[in-house]
């Protein structure tokens, strides 16, 4: 499958606070979101901090946990779920904006993938893929929201997390390819290792 053209953007795609993890809800840093050209694997999501350098990157899986955890605050579960879907609403909605006119070039068939590839490459997870007319279905060799969730201290945002990759999926799906739908992950999903990426056409 051709691959999307490598060009990245200095316009965030995305910004939200982080607060602190103390008792007291305290403003402590802002992350933005890039579109930015790995060279290694290409275009993928980012988060950073502004005037910070490298050290300072979070993947994909870093800023859906991180994301997650600002909404530790709200008054319900059920409210914190609203932002958090929200949220991966809105970055799939400005993901397939700002993929415009790097996947335009590719035939028709290729650009879900391609921009499905992007999101699982954001992670830094490999994966395999299998493509078919009716069936795009790729299989994860881990769950990078648990390796994540395991190494930053963040794991009790798990199921929130995954809620909030679900709505990317399913928002970026319905802005690239509205004839297709997102199978794996759904919001009943979250509370399952994130294994798998399975849509299927449905128009």
């Amino acid at each position: 499958m051709p691959a999307v053209s490598q060009t990245p953007t200095d316009v965030p795609l995305y910004t939200y606070v982080i607060a602190s993890g103390d008792m007291r809800y305290i403003e402590i840093n802002q992350r933005n979101l890039f579109l930015r050209h790995d060279p290694n694997v290409g275009l993928i999501l980012r988060g950073e901090f502004p005037g910070c350098g490298a050290g300072c990157f979070a993947d994909l899986s870093q800023v859906l946990l991180e994301y997650a955890m600002t909404c530790e605050g709200c008054k319900s579960l059920q409210e914190a779920g609203e932002y958090v879907a929200g949220f991966g609403k809105r970055l799939g909605e400005q993901l397939a904006q700002s993929l415009e006119g790097e996947i335009a070039p590719l035939a028709a068939q290729d650009r879900l993938p391609a921009a499905l590839e992007i999101l699982l490459k954001s992670m830094g997870v490999a994966y395999t893929g299998e493509f078919s007319p009716q069936r795009l279905a790729f299989t994860l060799e881990r769950c990078p929201l648990c390796d994540t969730g395991s190494s930053s201290g963040m794991g009790r945002e798990m199921e929130m997390a995954r809620h909030g990759f679900a709505a990317l999926c399913s928002s970026l799906v319905a802005a690239i390819a509205s004839g297709w739908s997102v199978i794996s992950p759904t919001r009943q999903d979250a509370e399952q290792p994130l294994l798998s990426v399975i849509v299927e056409r449905t128009a």
